[in-house]
């Protein structure tokens, strides 16, 4: 069994579909697992239907706001925010109204941490906790959104991996002594599973380095979590420097060939210096082109969910993930599981 960025199953989870800013007073088109929704703000609250209109399943995206409704701009058919129809201007206002005259929408559309999230069916958990976003005595910052055909499984997959820091981040972090990878035992919660281990990571990024006050590989404690979804909290601590740095990574998978990352982070030790903010965000967008120098070399777009691939005890926290992953495709009507492959565990 395979999971990629058109698995029917992950439809039961929060996905991040646009950022806030992006969506103004007019509608946006946004893709999530091969299907178009449309984003508009309806009287001051956001609102998501699939892209189509019921009369001529025209863009509704291609339309506008108009007042406490959404136009489309084939024939002028008005929405309200609970996606029925509230006037045709072909009938006047003689005639009733089609009874199927009415958008379709996603279970639920919400907005958190400066991003909006879509979840097209019931989801099986919460949007991920963040705590430091926005809190005080953090500076919280983030990457421009970017776009790659790297599945969104895989990139997920990649971001809870540890292994591959000293030989994919030579340019930044990594350390010939986190080439061992020690895992605590992995924690499973509901539809979260996590682990928490210690491992050496250079900080290219501490002023007190170049003064030799401080060493260039330093130990840290690293937390990684991530949910039966495209999403993962990351937070890292440095007891050299005692500061912290917790990141929310998000893959919104659009497409069969596209996946668009949020990368989202805070630090407590900038105190508002506005040229190490600058900095950190140049630092973290060269830590994902590393990623993305390997994994966009895949040929194939796409993690397995059983044997297929080889797996060692450093994997663990990643294979905890995919057997949740297969749980979650279980759960998913037969003909929506994806591709299967001859049946067998996850181990390791």
């Amino acid at each position: 069994m395979i999971v990629d960025n058109l698995t029917p199953a992950l439809a039961r989870a929060w996905h991040v579909v646009a950022m806030s800013r992006e969506l103004g007073d007019e509608p946006l088109q946004v893709w999530l697992l091969g299907r178009p929704y449309v984003l508009a703000r309806l009287d001051g609250d956001i609102v998501a239907f699939e892209d189509r209109c019921p009369h001529r399943l025209a863009p509704l995206s291609a339309g506008w706001v108009d007042g406490d409704a959404l136009r489309c701009g084939y024939h002028g058919w008005t929405f309200g925010a609970d996606g029925g129809c509230t006037s045709v201007p072909a009938l006047g206002d003689t005639d009733h109204l089609p009874p199927r005259a009415r958008l379709a929408r996603p279970w639920g559309v919400t907005e958190r941490y400066d991003l909006v999230w879509v979840a097209p069916e019931e989801p099986l958990s919460d949007i991920p906790a963040f705590p430091e976003w926005r809190a005080d005595g953090f500076d919280s910052m983030g990457n421009e959104p970017y776009r790659t055909p790297t599945s969104a499984a895989q990139l997920i997959d990649n971001f809870l991996d540890a292994s591959h820091f000293p030989y994919v981040h030579t340019g930044t972090f990594g350390t010939d002594e986190a080439a061992e990878v020690v895992l605590e035992p992995i924690e499973r919660d509901g539809w979260t599973v996590r682990t928490t281990f210690d491992t050496w990571y250079r900080n290219f990024d501490d002023p007190l380095v170049a003064t030799g006050e401080h060493p260039e590989v330093q130990p840290q404690r690293l937390l990684k979590q991530g949910t039966a979804g495209y999403t993962v909290y990351l937070r890292l601590e440095f007891p050299v420097t005692g500061s912290t740095f917790p990141i929310l990574f998000v893959c919104q998978p659009e497409s069969a060939t596209s996946t668009r990352i949020y990368k989202i982070f805070c630090r407590n030790d900038l105190d508002g210096d506005e040229a190490r903010i600058e900095a950190t965000v140049a630092d973290e967008q060269q830590i994902l082109d590393e990623d993305l120098a390997i994994l966009e070399r895949f040929t194939a777009m796409r993690i397995h969910l059983d044997q297929t691939e080889c797996h060692t005890k450093a994997d663990r926290l990643s294979v905890a993930w995919r057997r949740m992953l297969a749980e979650l495709v279980a759960l998913a009507p037969a003909d929506e599981r994806g591709m299967a492959l001859p049946r067998s565990g996850l181990v390791w």
